[in-house]
């Protein structure tokens, strides 16, 4: 099992709704993003508003959790994009 792991989710505005491979969800765990189209928590959250430097103010969901389960995008062979993450 992990230490626990800073996790903020937010709506990916990039989102392309007509191209298939397109990711849905930004979620930033330890300040490394991730990009999936489905997000299962199951850990106490909270919604958080956050500056991020050269971007502006954010807002999240936000947990700190002790463990996340990736689950790959076919399409996708690398460790970014993923179908699905459980936050734990």
């Amino acid at each position: 099992m992990n230490a626990e792991l800073e996790v903020l989710i937010r709506f990916n505005t990039n989102y392309n709704q007509e191209d298939p491979h397109s990711k849905e969800w930004r979620v930033i765990v330890n300040g490394v993003e991730k990009l999936c189209n489905t997000v299962d928590i199951e850990c106490s959250s909270k919604t958080s508003k956050n500056f991020i430097e050269g971007v502006g103010f954010k807002w999240h969901i936000q947990c700190n959790a002790s463990e996340l389960i990736f689950e790959k995008d076919g399409h996708y062979d690398d460790e970014t994009h993923f179908s699905k993450i459980t936050i734990c």
